[in-house]
């Protein structure tokens, strides 16, 4: 070394090598992190909508099921009436 060349020391390796590990740091954060999941946001006004045509689907299910238990109740309930009618009373 000569005279004239001031001596730095290891400053400005430290301070490379820091300012390296600082940068690998966020690039694997950045790497590391999922991203965002954007399809996972509820979207309240498309749930509801779906709620409301479930219900109407299943009020449409309850009606038949009302009605077919009417028919049921109906056609039980005939044949009582046409076995007493029909049926002629023993006369003694």
């Amino acid at each position: 070394m000569s005279a004239m060349t001031p001596r730095r020391g290891f400053w400005p390796a430290y301070l490379l090598g820091g300012l390296t590990v600082l940068a690998a740091g966020l690039l694997w954060q950045g790497l590391a992190r999922p991203p965002a999941a954007y399809g996972q946001v509820p979207d309240s006004g498309a749930q509801r909508n779906e709620m409301i045509i479930e219900l109407r689907t299943s009020n449409q299910k309850l009606a038949e099921i009302a009605t077919l238990l009417r028919e049921i109740r109906d056609l039980q309930g005939v044949p009582k009436k046409d076995k007493d009618a029909k049926s002629p009373t023993p006369t003694p």
